[in-house]
């Protein structure tokens, strides 16, 4: 199977991406046959916190946040989550092979959700470059313009330079979808959910 968009990452980044793509195909006749994947190794800093400061969230440690985002994203059957560790991305004719520990995946785009720690995807067409807006040294990201690393290739929250906050990197996703959704349907397109 070959997907419309491939996520790797279930960081805030990618579950706001995935969300945002995912919504999209029961509201626009230009998106109700795309399928999307998010490929992850549970390696996200989700993991590790706790969230206070993030509007509309009550307290919550990560696991169970992630747990909360990965039963959001069950709404939509357009996304699927898989568990599997990204070792090589390769473009092909019709956009990227990307070689899993387990199994391998095509996809027409890619979406890099990879945090600011390191990146360890064998992928010739990412530099990485020192992360100069993290609060802390030793910090990574992927050079890119507006989220756009190549054509076909963005990258969002963390590994695009953005400050690392829930939200910001939440937010930087869904930019990224919105990005994406624009060069579908040729015009600005965002995803609203609908009043009760």
């Amino acid at each position: 199977m070959s997907y419309d968009v491939l996520i790797i990452g279930a960081g805030a980044a990618g579950y706001g991406a995935a969300l945002t793509l995912a919504s999209a195909n029961d509201k626009f006749d230009w998106a109700k046959d795309k399928k999307y994947l998010i490929l992850d190794s549970n390696k996200s800093d989700l993991n590790a916190g706790r969230y206070i400061n993030v509007a509309g969230i009550e307290a919550i440690n990560g696991v169970d946040l992630i747990n909360n985002l990965k039963n959001q994203l069950k709404i939509y059957p357009a996304c699927t989550q898989k568990d599997e560790k990204v070792l090589s991305i390769k473009r092909v004719e019709n956009g990227f092979t990307v070689f899993g520990e387990n199994q391998n995946y095509e996809a027409k785009i890619i979406i890099l959700a990879t945090g600011m720690h390191s990146f360890e995807i064998d992928f010739s067409e990412v530099e990485v470059i020192e992360n100069i807006f993290a609060p802390k040294p030793n910090k990574i990201m992927l050079k890119n313009e507006n989220n756009l690393v190549t054509n076909g290739v963005y990258v969002a929250g963390l590994a695009s330079g953005v400050p690392s906050m829930f939200a910001c990197a939440s937010g930087d996703g869904t930019k990224v979808a919105c990005d994406i959704l624009k060069s579908w349907c040729g015009k600005v397109a965002i995803v609203h959910d609908v009043k009760i």
